[in-house]
């Protein structure tokens, strides 16, 4: 399965190397975490689960991230990949997913997505950052500047600084240290770059993830205990850089609930709606139902039990992702997108 997975994926990503494929099917791919469609004994379509923790709240939820969905081009046009994503959802189900994530190659796809479930909730627009940068002197400023040697397995402190910092976010995707490291190698591949900055005991204080070519740096990552670091940074890279403009893409991610009474259950308690009803999920029909939300549980149950007169809040399952990360603004980067 893995060297048909291959062979399908070089053919419909020619722009990536060699270099990275090897790295994702050696480091990132299982056929544990691989759907596909096979006709006459041939991958013809696929794509990868691949699990993540999430912080939702103060709680850690697991996610599945679509990675590498891709059909034969022979074989386009059959709605493959909608039945591909359906039999996807359901073992995400199976296997206690609350939520798939995934960041669609163009905005095209968009609209695509969204008839499977999906929503746009991690908002996306580059974001220039060289307007931020101050002028560094480093004789001046507290922190010291250090380059990530990314050939050397020395990068636990970075990544438990870049977690940490991931985690002060309501929500956000969270990369454990083995992941990071497959992050960090394909990072390499592209050239790029990882400074970390210390203070004077040698406590991380920013990281930033970087890709510099002749005309600019595009960060991939920038994360810091407060402003004042940030800024250090920031003016740190433009300086060691020339003055390049420096730039942060945001990808467009998107979410669809998989698991929508595990998600109910971590609103219980926040929210002062008791009884919901969620709708039209044709795929993962357990989701569809009435909930009542009270004591900080969640409990799924049947008309019977709500009083006469009352009227739940009807959710349909594709409005769900976007009224559960209602002003939450949720983070998703360092995704290999």
């Amino acid at each position: 399965m893995r060297e048909q997975v291959k062979s399908l994926w070089k053919l419909c990503f020619p722009d990536d190397s060699d270099d990275f494929v090897e790295l994702y099917f050696s480091s990132r791919y299982t056929d544990e975490i691989n759907s596909a469609i096979v006709e006459s004994g041939r991958v013809v379509s696929a794509l990868q689960r691949i699990p993540y923790p999430m912080r939702f709240h103060d709680e850690v939820i697991p996610v599945a991230y679509i990675s590498g969905a891709c059909t034969h081009p022979d074989f386009r046009s059959r709605g493959l990949m909608m039945r591909l994503l359906e039999q996807a959802h359901r073992k995400m189900y199976a296997d206690g997913k609350y939520l798939s994530v995934l960041i669609p190659a163009n905005e095209g796809l968009v609209g695509y997505y969204s008839k499977s479930g999906y929503e746009v909730c991690f908002q996306q627009n580059e974001k220039l950052l060289t307007g931020m940068c101050g002028t560094v002197d480093n004789y001046k400023t507290e922190l010291i500047f250090n380059e990530l040697d990314l050939l050397k397995d020395e990068c636990s402190e970075v990544c438990d600084f870049i977690n940490q910092q991931l985690s002060t976010y309501k929500a956000s995707i969270l990369h454990p240290l083995q992941d990071m490291k497959i992050v960090l190698a394909d990072l390499a591949l592209s050239g790029g770059k990882v400074w970390y900055a210390t203070d004077g005991n040698g406590n991380i204080h920013a990281v930033v993830l970087l890709i510099a070519d002749e005309n600019r740096i595009v960060v991939k990552e920038l994360l810091s205990v407060d402003n004042k670091s940030e800024q250090s940074m920031l003016g740190f890279i433009s300086s060691h850089y020339h003055g390049l403009p420096i730039v942060k893409p945001s990808p467009c991610g998107m979410v669809r609930v998989i698991n929508a009474y595990g998600m109910l259950g971590l609103m219980a308690g926040r929210i002062a709606c008791k009884y919901i009803e969620i709708y039209g999920d044709n795929v993962i029909a357990e989701n569809n139902g009435l909930y009542i939300l009270s004591d900080g549980k969640c409990t799924k149950t049947d008309y019977s039990n709500m009083p006469s007169g009352t009227r739940p809040l009807r959710i349909h399952i594709g409005s769900l992702s976007s009224w559960l990360f209602q002003n939450m603004l949720p983070y998703m980067s360092l995704m290999l997108d």
